[in-house]
């Protein structure tokens, strides 16, 4: 039996350098700006908006509960638990880890966004789509089945809320977990913290911080909120197609091709995301924004510094897995990773350089 630590194979499972253009890191630019493509994007020119007056109200962190630490040291001790890998045939049981491809379909269409691969999950009831983890209880490993329920009226998508839907799953393995007692002395030796009250007050530390940095980057957001109000542009509806296309093209149709999609159901699948309002408005508004902020740092001279750039490389080179050495390397040999980190070393500089000239005041009490 081994832990949940070993089987993850640390460094051996870094990531292949040809992923790097599909990086989740460099996806916070529109696609029409980061991706290579023979087909030119028209993107329209828009007036830098001004900094002056703009003034947002800071988001206080969210208060920290009992129940927050709970569920922190709960993953924590599935983390370092002993894992045993369920053989082909047997079935799964509630709170095991289990390797899924899944597809799920509403109204005889590929529901936006649910295609996944290799997709480890935790056997455990989930709100957003209730029902769903709890069908997979008796499932046996390698199987293929269906699960049908009808989608909450909190589902993500809100032109599917109360819809039935079914998703068509692949069990591709699972491992059951056997979770060490709170105050087990093995527990506390792989966790290296000394006591539980060690383990606590640490745990409350970090999700502390965290509860920080998600406030600062809440309150960022509400500064690029004013920067899209204060940029008047037309977008049409060809580039809102084209850019959610390319973000399909990069995310979706690679599974979709792997799962022997014909042509008409890759098709009808990409106009299921052209068709969602939420994500023709976020596309928009990603769109808008990477535009005020090019003509931003047009009109002030801004350009990535070397700290902006040097945090780029390092977050890649976390990311993938590999040396920092060896990360810039691969940019010096590959001119788009090259382009696209300089892409967002430059955003990164550019917020830098707003948010220097915002007036932020005290969150409310």
């Amino acid at each position: 039996m081994t832990t949940h630590d070993e089987s993850q194979g640390g460094r051996n499972n870094a990531r292949p350098l040809a992923e790097l253009h599909a990086l989740g890191i460099m996806k916070k630019m529109p696609a029409a700006l980061q991706l290579d493509s023979t087909e030119p994007v028209d993107l329209p020119t828009v007036t830098a908006p001004s900094l002056e007056g703009i003034s947002v109200a800071q988001v206080a962190p969210a208060p920290l509960t009992e129940q927050d630490l709970v569920e922190r040291f709960d993953a924590l001790r599935r983390k370092h638990a002993d894992l045993r890998e369920r053989q082909p045939g047997e079935e799964v049981a509630l709170e095991d880890d289990v390797l899924l491809d899944v597809l799920g379909y509403a109204n005889e269409r590929l529901i936006p966004y649910s295609a996944k691969e290799s997709w480890w999950a935790r056997v455990a009831a989930d709100p957003v789509v209730p029902g769903f983890f709890e069908a997979l209880v008796g499932a046996k490993v390698g199987q293929s089945f269906v699960i049908e329920l009808t989608l909450p009226e909190h589902y993500p998508v809100e032109a599917l809320r109360g819809q039935a839907a079914r998703f068509l799953l692949e069990v591709k393995a699972a491992r059951e977990l056997k979770v060490l007692d709170d105050d087990a002395p093995e527990l506390l030796s792989r966790l290296g913290m000394g006591s539980i009250t060690d383990v606590m007050r640490k745990l409350g530390d970090e999700l502390a911080q965290e509860r920080l940095a998600e406030a600062d980057r809440l309150t960022q957001e509400r500064v690029m909120d004013v920067l899209v109000e204060r940029t008047p542009v037309e977008l049409s509806a060809a580039l809102l197609d084209e850019e959610i296309r390319r973000r399909w093209a990069d995310s979706e149709r690679p599974i979709l091709l792997r799962k022997d999609f014909q042509q008409d159901e890759l098709q009808a699948a990409l106009e299921g995301w052209q068709g969602d309002p939420l994500t023709r408005m976020d596309a928009a508004y990603r769109i808008t924004l990477a535009l005020a902020l090019r003509a931003i740092a047009e009109r002030d001279g801004v350009q990535p510094d070397r700290a902006a750039t040097e945090a780029m490389l390092t977050d890649l080179a976390s990311f993938t897995g590999v040396s920092r050495e060896e990360m810039g390397r691969t940019v010096k040999e590959d001119a788009a990773l090259a382009r696209r980190l300089f892409e967002m070393a430059l955003r990164t500089s550019i917020i830098d350089h707003v948010m220097k000239q915002v007036t932020l005041t005290p969150a409310a009490a």
